[in-house]
């Protein structure tokens, strides 16, 4: 009898345990009856026909203990080597060697074990349903037999099979209750086993499920990852294709890229000596008269000539008599400072990303919108790399503040003399692309 159930236990990947109440022999036929026919109407869609091995028996539950004990704690290969079983002449290891019965009489069963989950369940007359492999429709067609559950694994009507309302399977099911299962050496209460049962498609469904989920995950990291450059690539090409329009206008004198208008409303470079957009931290600004609350006066470099570089005041005719030029001037009419500044604070890289279309005139404003959007994306690009740590995403996140907090600083007090702080590799590639420009 041990050596059936240890069979039994090695052989069949799913068992159910049923407590049952001394079931007639004549209930026992009826609900076996109707266990074969539900199993025998399921759909195999080209799998092996399980219903034949699909069967209820009862239990001897002391031996049935036993045999679930040798199946965990016996390992029959380290019993054949042992010096006992060389002097013997052979290897005694099988179920019913006294081996085996040392092991499972020696063994204390750890609380996280098979055996100890599932031995509360080893308590009054016992009935067993296995099966040869795990198959969720074969166990649903059971279950809506033995253990139905209305919505989920419901019972058959009376009219498409009347024999399972006939008084005695009824009265035989009555007197039996699931108590739970073994799927793969691990223990199932109710709720498991009905979770198995209720797999769609059953494991090729299941394993369809997760590759979808996988790939899911991998489309969405691949897209993150690409939005950043996909963003400052759009930006330079709509850049490009802008530059290609104006080269075909032609504009005397006319150097701004963004403009078509006359010179004294162009871009210009920043020189290398000017005073202060606003009012100075030093000493020496410190006379100067505050402006009125609420205003930000824009002090304004006109360069004016003629041909022969004679100044504003010098009085030259023609075109060029009175050219008024700003380096401070802003396209959106903020405060140089400000704006230089907002490059770092409106959400970079994609505020940056906005600065670098919508202003045309300051160099000193482009140059930190052109690097926050390269500094930023490749931060953007780590805490994707890195963000399946919390600790390091913080870390980052912290490194990520303090460095925006860096470059708005410098940012506001480099804009009395439009002096450039470069981060080390991506300020001189800002530099390069506002030199092309």
């Amino acid at each position: 009898m041990i050596r059936t159930y240890t069979s039994l236990l090695r052989s069949s990947p799913v068992i159910l345990l049923f407590q049952h109440s001394n079931l007639t022999a004549e209930e026992w036929a009826a609900v076996r009856r109707e266990l074969k026919r539900a199993v025998t109407a399921v759909e195999n869609a080209g799998q092996q026909d399980l219903a034949k091995f699909v069967q209820i028996q009862v239990l001897r539950t002391n031996m049935f203990n036993v045999a679930l004990k040798i199946i965990e704690f016996f390992t029959p290969e380290a019993a054949a080597a042992t010096g006992r079983a060389s002097q013997l002449g052979g290897a005694l290891a099988h179920d019913l060697s006294e081996a085996a019965y040392r092991a499972m009489r020696e063994a204390k069963p750890p609380p996280t074990s098979s055996y100890a989950q599932i031995e509360p369940l080893m308590v009054g007359p016992l009935a067993a349903l296995a099966l040869p492999v795990i198959s969720p429709a074969y166990l649903a067609a059971a279950l809506s037999v033995l253990a139905p559950v209305p919505g989920k694994f419901p019972a058959p009507t009376r009219r498409k099979c009347p024999g399972y309302h006939d008084p005695v399977c009824q009265n035989g099911l009555a007197k039996l209750v699931l108590v739970g299962g073994r799927i793969e050496g691990k223990v199932f209460d109710q709720a498991g086993v009905g979770w198995v049962a209720g797999i769609e498609g059953g494991l090729d469904g299941l394993r369809g499920h997760l590759v979808s989920i996988l790939q899911g995950t991998g489309l969405g990291l691949t897209t993150t990852l690409d939005s950043g450059t996909r963003s400052i690539w759009l930006a330079l090409e709509g850049r490009r294709k802008q530059l290609d329009i104006e080269k075909d206008v032609p504009t005397a004198m006319d150097f701004a890229p963004y403009q078509s208008s006359p010179p004294e409303h162009s871009r210009v470079a920043s020189p290398e000596s000017i005073s202060s957009p606003r009012a100075s931290l030093d000493a020496v600004a410190a006379s100067r008269k505050s402006p009125p609350p609420l205003q930000h006066p824009q002090p304004r470099r006109t360069w004016g000539g003629d041909l022969d570089g004679q100044t504003a005041g010098g009085g030259g005719g023609g075109i060029w008599a009175s050219s008024d030029l700003s380096e401070f001037d802003t396209s959106l009419g903020l405060r140089l400072d400000y704006e230089a500044c907002l490059a770092y604070l409106a959400l970079p890289p994609l505020g940056a990303i906005v600065l670098l279309i919508l202003e045309r005139n300051s160099d000193y404003v482009r140059f930190h919108a052109w690097q926050s959007a390269l500094v930023f994306t490749a931060v953007l690009v780590l805490h994707i790399v890195i963000s399946w740590s919390s600790f390091l995403s913080w870390i980052l996140f912290f490194g990520d503040v303090a460095l925006a907090a860096l470059l708005t600083l410098k940012a506001y007090r480099d804009a009395e003399t439009l002096d450039r702080f470069e981060v080390p590799l991506f300020g001189t590639i800002a530099s390069r692309i506002l030199d092309d420009e």
